[in-house]
């Protein structure tokens, strides 16, 4: 029997199963990933002139890559997702949309703020580093739960990996060039990434962010640390939303 297809009135396609209740109870109110991100989102891409660079930290599976190909066909585009089981959820849905992976550069580690491993809880479309104080010791029984996950082997429970971390400085020295736009979906992890980007900002090497802030249960502060960091940097804040209504991160665009 053939999947399920699930269409997004921007024409992006993605497999049914790949999507959780929580997701499809928003998408029947509109049809795109994130309401209010989403025109946001296509109004910077069309701004980036067509040889232009756009990176997207946690890229899942790849609906943002997949949007700014069919909006801009010649842009360079850098997915960083960590998650191995996303990986192959990603290039499905490449495919899947008529694109061929080796178009895309995926970078396959986490952004912090800070290089070397730590650990990662494994959480779906939530996954993130773990928090400090979160157990820092992998059971073998668990390394090898992950490894059966990332083959689409075992269903996902919640499992945490040690994955290797960067910071943005050192992949905006890999990519090479200046980043036009680069956007961010950490789940709570926005500032550590932003006090890894100190070079990167001072130096204007990335001329535009936007950030999706989680901060719903610490409040505003995130958003406002996440602020104050890109203002002191010399960022221009072009759009300052920290309680969004029809998505559940707060939304930040700063412009150098």
């Amino acid at each position: 029997m053939a999947r399920a297809v699930h269409t997004f009135d921007n024409g992006v396609r993605v497999f049914e199963d790949q999507l959780w209740e929580g997701q499809r109870a928003r998408y029947q109110k509109r049809n795109v990933h994130e309401a209010e991100e989403e025109d946001i989102f296509v109004d910077l891409i069309r701004r980036i002139a067509p040889n232009g660079c756009y990176v997207d930290v946690g890229a899942a599976i790849g609906y943002y890559l997949i949007l700014a190909r069919k909006l801009a066909p010649h842009l360079e585009i850098h997915g960083v997702e960590p998650l191995e089981r996303h990986w192959h959820l990603m290039r499905e849905n490449l495919a899947l949309n008529g694109l061929v992976p080796d178009t895309f550069k995926i970078h396959p580690e986490a952004l912090t703020s800070s290089e070397g491993t730590e650990v990662f809880m494994d959480r779906g479309y939530s996954s993130r580093l773990a928090p400090i104080g979160e157990k820092k010791t992998i059971t073998l029984s668990a390394r090898w739960k992950g490894f059966l996950e990332s083959l689409g082997l075992r269903k996902s429970k919640n499992v945490s990996l040690t994955i290797p971390t960067i910071t943005v400085d050192t992949l905006a020295k890999r990519i090479g060039r200046s980043i036009d736009l680069l956007q961010m979906d950490v789940q709570g992890l926005e500032v550590e990434v932003l006090k890894g980007s100190t070079e990167s900002m001072k130096d204007g090497v990335i001329r535009t962010f936007l950030i999706g802030t989680h901060g719903r249960m610490i409040g505003v502060p995130l958003h406002q640390e996440c602020r104050d960091l890109l203002q002191a940097a010399g960022y221009t804040i072009e759009i300052d939303q920290p309680d969004t209504k029809e998505q559940p991160d707060g939304i930040l665009v700063a412009r150098k």
